[in-house]
């Protein structure tokens, strides 16, 4: 199956379990969290454009999630970055331009605050198209009106390079 032809996939897949929780969340036992935010990925097999060795680089990227709380403890969401630079993995010649990364995980809530996640997705780019494996964790900080301040720290494990991000997110719930 081409790349192309899984996105719609990977799009039907995130409708219908948002539109299985909405069935299951009739009785007020789901909250929905939803935020923007911006963050730095470190890719230490990176370098600028005509580089001729990785010394590693930060590249900021923004980024939209949602978040749907399905159990006491247990938690699904998407979680969309987008790159804004344009670099170089120096060992594999691969060239990335603002790359969209996007990604379902599960997530468990250690305590009111503190959750890990794993899941997997795509990270889309006119290059080269590449499967990526997430995994991390989050504390959330409860702000005024259910606001939600959200930091995270993941690693993500892709098919020729791996990389770690922080990144922050001003969340809403519902």
């Amino acid at each position: 199956m081409q790349i192309t032809a899984r996105i719609p996939l990977l799009i039907v897949t995130v409708m219908l379990l948002l539109a299985m929780a909405n069935a299951m969340g009739q009785d007020k036992q789901f909250r929905y969290r939803a935020g923007v935010g911006f963050g730095f990925t470190f890719i230490p097999l990176a370098g600028n454009l005509g580089d001729t060795d990785a010394r590693g680089l930060f590249v900021p990227s923004v980024r939209l999630d949602y978040f749907i709380h399905l159990l006491p403890r247990w938690e699904i969401g998407f979680m969309g970055n987008y790159e804004l630079d344009h670099y170089m993995i120096v060992d594999q010649q691969i060239e990335r331009d603002h790359a969209l990364g996007l990604t379902l995980v599960g997530m468990f809530n250690i305590t009111d605050h503190l959750g890990v996640f794993a899941g997997g997705g795509i990270e889309i780019e006119t290059h080269q198209h590449l499967g990526v494996f997430r995994l991390g964790t989050e504390y959330s900080i409860n702000m005024r009106r259910n606001w939600v301040l959200v930091p995270k720290l993941y690693f993500d494990f892709k098919q020729n390079y791996d990389t770690w991000s922080f990144a922050v997110t001003i969340a809403k719930k519902f």
